[in-house]
């Protein structure tokens, strides 16, 4: 069950057995989005929006990579989508470059984030190729503990109470759905 959709389209679109318990995860999980966006929690509207309209592209990406390792390489499925966020941020490029030129240490950083996020795009793929989409999902939960530090460290923004319940709601339909998927001990013979 995922806050982000995966498990509810993975049945459907793949072909994936869902069961109750991932949809009753994904309900816990609903629920905690709900709990995280609550009106009165002082996040923007806008923001919001954008969050979801994310989500909602994360969820389009995992299930076409899940179908697309079928058919193509690992290797040209992470050109692939790395050659459509160059087009695509090409495009928008004019609309938000502010004329400065990037010191070094800015295109280090550009350079590094492009390895990084190149390195994680191969993993996830190949581990696509190994493990249905729906028990892959639940990492995307370590986004919101990375975000929370990161906004603790970097902004000094603590979450409130009601918001860090949400995040744990979210993160336990995660782990539900780890659990369901987990493997019985393989038996060795001494």
């Amino acid at each position: 069950g995922h806050a982000d959709g995966l498990e509810p389209a993975a049945g459907p679109l793949l072909g994936e057995k869902i069961g109750w318990v991932g949809w009753g995860a994904a309900l816990f999980g609903f629920l905690g989005v709900m709990l995280i966006v609550r009106p009165g929690s002082g996040l923007e509207a806008v923001g919001v929006a954008c969050a979801l309209v994310g989500v909602l592209a994360a969820v389009g990406y995992q299930l076409l990579s899940r179908i697309l390792v079928a058919t193509e390489g690992t290797i040209a499925l992470s050109f692939y989508t790395a050659l459509a966020g160059s087009v695509v941020f090409s495009l928008v490029l004019p609309w938000y470059w502010t004329g400065e030129t990037p010191s070094a240490f800015d295109i280090l950083l550009f350079a590094s984030l492009g390895v990084y996020g190149g390195l994680g795009h191969l993993l996830l793929t190949a581990a696509y190729r190994h493990a249905p989409a729906s028990l892959l999902a639940p990492t995307n939960y370590l986004q919101l503990l990375w975000a929370a530090l990161l906004g603790w460290l970097v902004f000094g923004h603590v979450p409130d109470r009601i918001t860090a319940l949400g995040m744990a709601v979210v993160a336990l339909s995660g782990v539900a759905v780890a659990i369901r998927f987990r493997r019985p001990p393989v038996k060795r013979e001494v």
